[in-house]
Parts: C-alpha cells; structure tokens; sequence
C-alpha cells in the first residue's frame, strides 16, 4: 500500500431468511488480515429472526443493519449501497466462508489504479461431491485451463 491513505471498506451482504447460516460469514469476517470498516447487512423482509446473531457480533464486528421491504437482490444491493458509509463497497453472500486475506486482496487494484470502478473475485465451492454447483465449477475450471 506504501505512503497513500488507506481506503475504508463497506462490506455489504444481502440476506433473507438465512439467520442460521450467516454466522458463519460474520466469524469470517472477524479474522479479515484488514478488518472491515464497517459491515451493512439488509435483510430483504426476512420471517427468520436475526436478533440473536447480531446480538452475537455487534461487539465483534461494525455492524449496520437494516430491512429492505421492496422484495429481489437489486433493491436489497441497491439498498446497501445507500447506506455504505466507507470508500469501497464490496458484497458478499451471507452463506460465504472468505479466506482471511479476502478483503485485503480485494481491495488493492483500487490502490493501484484509481480508475477501477469493480473488482470480482475467485470463488471455490466446497459442496457435497456431484453437485450441479460443483459440476459447474469444475466444468468453467477445466474450460479456462486451470
């Protein structure tokens, strides 16, 4: 990163009746190498409670969370990015495990050109064998050489 400023992250995750599974990005995020300025969960009109398991990481974790009634993935992603606060603005999905050096390595192309305007990542299914995701992944692996 050298001398220049450092850029505050919004990590924005789109949830919606998931409270039992996003645990597990929330303790993720806790172990970031760069932690995340702040984390903006909208949950999209969720019937499961959330009240728990934000309960358990709003000490842990620069939680903000609000509800979006408008139901669909673009009025909840267009939801966090009115509410991010900070410089980037990345998404992950709540049923997401990221390495601990994600958001670290997700954010330096911004430091080395500041004309990038996004960034995407690769992404590595740990499902059950024989999978249609992991046939999937596997198959676009294979097609790009790797």
């Amino acid at each position: 990163m050298g001398s220049e400023q450092r850029l505050t992250t919004s990590v924005v995750v789109i949830t919606k009746d998931r409270a039992d599974i996003i645990g597990g990005l929330f303790e993720a995020l806790t172990r970031q190498s760069l932690p995340p300025d702040e984390v903006v969960v909208i949950d999209n009109n969720s019937r499961a409670s959330y009240v728990a398991v934000f309960k358990a990481f709003r000490t842990r974790l620069p939680l903000r969370t609000f509800v979006e009634t408008n139901p669909g993935i673009p009025a909840a992603r267009n939801r966090g990015i009115r509410e991010a606060r900070k410089d980037i603005i990345v998404f992950v999905d709540d049923d997401c495990v990221p390495a601990t050096t994600w958001l670290s390595e997700i954010t330096q192309p911004f430091y080395r050109d500041p004309h990038i305007g996004a960034v995407g990542g690769h992404v590595t299914y740990f499902g059950a064998t024989g999978s249609f995701v992991e046939k999937y992944y596997r198959a676009d692996r294979e097609a790009a050489g790797a």
